[in-house]
């Protein structure tokens, strides 16, 4: 017997599989970002290793990302998405309590290493959700959402983070514990909708779960992230040492680019719909770079006329960078080990740029204002460079294989 489900039907069962993997996505990305506002004090001060040493913490996650993949491989058609999330949350709160009773550094990294393989698999599956929670021409709107859903969530990372640590920088390891627990029960009640996600389209056996256009999807993450790195990391280490700049101006101004990060990502999504990936990847790569090429200003022009405008135009830009990614080179109804590699070239995007501009800061001696006037423009400029090189490659590819 045949049973029709009806248009209703299905954009209810859409709706809620949307709001699971948002509610999901959300509590995932909450943890690592807590980390953030006391990096200092858990490596530098807890372990006393070097300030280039400290960015290993942010940066070990990527071997963790590279396992986690290897095993899905393994598991991916052994075991349901909610059972991968449910033992996901267990063992990220197991290796975050490890790390906060770790006695060394290197038992610490360690801890990290793994946490960032399961939380490779607590961002993945949820972003999996999102994509495939209703229709192909609504896509990019569903990705842009759930990517202002992350940066809400990191922004409130970020705060509590702040408050949590002020006291114990290892209190916030513990919240993170917590949250990872609570995770649970949350998986185990909403299962059913997790594992009723449209079915995807395993590979033939021995080859490659990723079509060619998602390569070119990997690329555009991995680019993306390494910038994000950069801004996120090195443009903060060389305002402070090299510029007068009050620690509420900068705040303002990185308060800002997130703000504009997490209003912008939905519209743009949308837009992305209606008018094509590829366009608005190219406005929004243009934006990025000559934000990031505006910083160089500051050579000649007082920082606070120009960091503030400039971080505001990045974070708009940058809110178009990831549904457009997603909506012109990935399919939607990809499967979890694409969006958990794709997750890891972000995720080695980012371990570049972090060790890339530590090892520029460390290893160029000129004064801070003269790396930030040189290295923040030039890097700007070649991410335009990049996005036309891979959007020229992806007009060559055929639409079939999309």
């Amino acid at each position: 017997m045949i049973v029709k489900v009806s248009d209703k039907t299905k954009q209810e069962r859409s709706k809620s599989t949307l709001i699971v993997g948002c509610l999901l996505l959300g509590l995932a990305a909450i943890p690592d970002a807590m980390i953030v506002p006391v990096l200092y004090d858990l490596t530098v001060e807890r372990f006393g290793v070097s300030e280039s040493a400290a960015h290993l913490l942010m940066a070990v996650n990527l071997i963790g990302a590279v396992l986690a993949v290897g095993l899905l491989v393994v598991f991916k058609r052994r075991f349901s998405s909610s059972v991968l999330l449910l033992a996901s949350a267990i063992l990220s709160a197991i290796f975050m309590a490890g790390m906060a009773v770790s006695t060394t550094w290197e038992v610490m990294l360690a801890f990290r290493c793994l946490e960032g393989g399961v939380d490779l698999v607590l961002l993945s599956v949820p972003f999996r959700l999102i994509a495939g929670a209703g229709k192909k021409d609504r896509y990019g709107g569903r990705v842009g959402g759930g990517f202002t859903v992350m940066m809400v969530a990191l922004a409130l990372g970020v705060g509590f983070g702040g408050v949590i640590g002020g006291e114990s920088p290892v209190a916030v390891l513990w919240a993170g514990v917590v949250i990872m627990l609570l995770l649970v029960p949350i998986v185990a009640i909403t299962r059913r909708t997790i594992d009723n996600a449209p079915v995807s389209p395993f590979p033939k056996p021995h080859s490659c779960p990723l079509i060619p256009r998602e390569w070119l999807g990997a690329g555009f993450l991995a680019i993306d992230r390494g910038l994000a790195a950069l801004v996120a990391t090195s443009l903060p280490l060389l305002l402070a040492s090299g510029f007068n700049i009050g620690k509420m101006t900068l705040g303002l101004a990185l308060g800002g680019m997130f703000l504009a990060l997490a209003s912008f990502s939905a519209p743009v999504g949308i837009l992305a719909d209606r008018h094509g990936g590829e366009k608005i990847r190219l406005i929004s790569s243009l934006l990025c770079g000559f934000a990031l090429a505006g910083l160089g200003l500051m050579a000649w022009l007082p920082p606070i006329v120009v960091l503030p405008p400039c971080l505001l135009v990045y974070g708009a830009g940058a809110a178009g960078l990831m549904p457009s990614a997603f909506s012109v080179a990935v399919r939607s109804d990809a499967s979890n080990l694409v969006f958990s590699s794709l997750q890891t070239a972000g995720q080695a995007g980012y371990a570049s740029g972090v060790l890339g501009g530590a090892w520029i800061v460390s290893v160029v001696v000129v004064p801070a204002e003269t790396l930030l006037s040189t290295m923040i423009p030039i890097a700007g400029v070649l991410f335009i460079i990049v996005n036309f090189v891979l959007l020229g490659v992806l007009r060559k590819m055929p639409i079939s294989v999309r």
